[in-house]
């Protein structure tokens, strides 16, 4: 119980913050803790403004953990902690995943922004002071950023799924019933029914939304607009679901663009401001704890690929592999000579999903939809980004054949989108190539999926 009432407290805080001008929104002032029942009544709209912003803040909670933590059992980093061999053993498999182990702050962040969401909408709904529209508006993009936060959480613990009912906030004791969880197909059916849902209430959320935006949405800062990003995460659940058709789609009505810069799309952002968060993937080049880089990741890279052999982000290159000043190992794990260094400074914005991952989810769509031809064209654009050359100069007798095809979408993904939310572990679950991914050592597993937190296990064990 003590740890739902966590889940529950994480909510409330940071529901409200004391400034809401729109220039201020991402330096994130003194946060303010109201009552559920303050706002659920009949909340203000400058009270809805705060919540509006406190979600937005909200989806970046242990985003960071979430992405070496997945990444380490996607065989892309090896941690080596010198005061906590459980980085090396638990996430390469050494030893099982502890359900009550320190490996879990996804799951919390996950659940709170969740819970955050829902606090925002039903406040929303119940407000004398907003128009249909607003309510709608603020509804559209609630349900989105649920669909992203419990879509991950859902790819992090397939084998146990998702808690898909939440409570009635109002009644007395019922926030701590959770309902039971759904396997993982019927959780991905809840994670898509929260994103079409999302998508309906943006539609007639007018042309804008009744709270601040953050400069990281600046260009899905209107529901018509935003509504993009809502198709971009719908894309990515239809490709959980193998839904081809649906997965195109969705693509079609978010904000893919074949010809666009790879890089746009809706970020995180970070400041040094009092009381905000400044940028955890910009990793000290001897920190004590590095996120060091796999080494098969090196080994199995084309020549010339610039995400791996060019100039680092820190140096003006796009490569987020940096050369330490010594090579590290632990437990018997040959040394590491990278570093992973995503980010130019501590203030640099990372991306929530971008162009370049949407046009990976085209290229595999067109080709399980048997359209080659506008495959290659998508894989070209990323190719030809990095200093590669053209498929059919590079791997001619790969085009007639899409498994070999969807190979190279795997591994364009596993460069291009290297420890960025743990997309290489759920690729190769998804195709059923967990037993390809490389081993330090031989008495290493790779696992398909945490264990349900202990503290949930305890929670349905009272009931």
């Amino acid at each position: 119980m003590k740890k739902m009432k966590l889940y529950v407290l994480s909510s409330i805080v940071a529901l409200t913050i004391a400034s809401c001008n729109i220039l201020e929104i991402d330096k994130i002032p003194e946060l303010n803790s109201p009552t559920i029942q303050s706002v659920l009544t009949n909340a203000s709209a400058v009270q809805i403004g705060q919540l509006g912003v406190g979600v937005q803040l909200a989806m970046r909670t242990s985003y960071y953990e979430f992405s070496w933590i997945a990444g380490s059992i996607g065989r892309e980093t090896v941690i080596f902690n010198s005061t906590d061999s459980r980085y090396y053993t638990e996430l390469l498999g050494a030893s099982a995943i502890s359900p009550s182990g320190i490996f879990y702050p996804w799951y919390n962040g996950f659940m709170a922004t969740r819970r955050r969401a829902e606090i925002f909408m039903r406040s929303a709904d119940k407000s004398i002071e907003l128009s249909a529209a607003q309510k709608s508006a603020a509804k559209g993009f609630g349900k989105t950023v649920q669909a992203f936060a419990m879509l991950n959480c859902l790819n992090m613990m397939p084998d146990v799924g998702l808690r898909t009912t939440l409570s009635d906030l109002l009644s007395t004791d019922d926030l701590l019933k959770p309902g039971p969880y759904v396997d993982y197909n019927g959780s991905l059916t809840y994670c898509k029914q929260l994103c079409d849902e999302g998508a309906a209430a943006l539609d007639a959320g007018g042309t804008a939304f009744p709270f601040p935006i953050g400069t990281g949405l600046a260009n899905f800062s209107t529901p018509a607009t935003f509504k993009k990003f809502n198709r971009a995460v719908a894309a990515r659940i239809a490709m959980y679901q193998k839904d081809w058709a649906g997965m195109n789609t969705a693509l079609s009505a978010s904000f893919l663009d074949l010809a666009g810069s790879l890089t746009a799309g809706p970020q995180f952002t970070y400041s040094t401001a009092n009381g905000d968060a400044t940028n955890a993937f910009f990793l000290a080049t001897n920190s004590t704890v590095p996120l060091t880089v796999q080494k098969n990741w090196i080994s199995d890279a084309e020549a010339n690929d610039k995400r791996v052999f060019g100039a680092n982000v820190r140096d003006g290159g796009v490569a987020k592999i940096k050369k330490r000043p010594a090579p590290i190992g632990l437990g018997g794990i040959a040394p590491n000579e990278f570093d992973f260094q995503p980010v130019a400074t501590n203030t640099s914005p990372m991306s929530i999903i971008r162009n370049e991952e949407l046009v990976l989810m085209y290229a595999e769509a067109q080709i399980q939809a048997g359209t080659i031809v506008n495959a290659i064209t998508a894989l070209d654009k990323i190719r030809e980004a990095y200093g590669l050359a053209k498929l059919a100069v590079a791997k001619p007798t790969i085009i007639a054949d899409k498994d070999k095809l969807i190979d190279e979408v795997l591994n364009q993904r596993r460069y291009s989108l290297y420890l960025e939310g743990g997309h290489r572990w759920f690729d190769m679950r998804r195709y059923g190539k967990l037993a390809l991914l490389p081993k330090d050592l031989a008495t290493h597993n790779v696992i398909s999926s945490f264990p349900k937190p202990q503290a949930e296990v305890d929670w349905d064990a009272r009931k």
